[in-house]
């Protein structure tokens, strides 16, 4: 039992030394790069589809497929806040 116990121990700091290590790599390694135009094309086809979802009386999907625009609108703006600040 106690053999075990150990183990099991061993096991979860090592796995706890490495899940550590992770975040630090993926951080360095992350890279974010925004296409603004593309981005504001897809804004506009978003829009375009919730306005068609509204017109077909869709009106729970419009407002979903417009909270998607906003979003990306969202990160648009971060994404153009970014290149001005650099």
């Amino acid at each position: 039992m106690r053999r075990m116990s150990t183990l099991v121990v061993t096991a979860a700091m090592a796995a706890g030394v490495v899940f550590t290590a992770l975040p630090a790599q993926s951080a360095a390694a992350y890279e974010v790069t925004c296409n603004v135009p593309e981005m504001h094309q897809q804004i506009t086809r978003l829009r375009d589809r919730a306005n068609s979802q509204d017109r077909s009386g869709d009106h729970s999907g419009a407002r979903s497929t417009r909270s998607q625009a906003d979003a990306l609108q969202r990160r648009m703006q971060w994404c153009i806040d970014a290149e001005n600040n650099l």
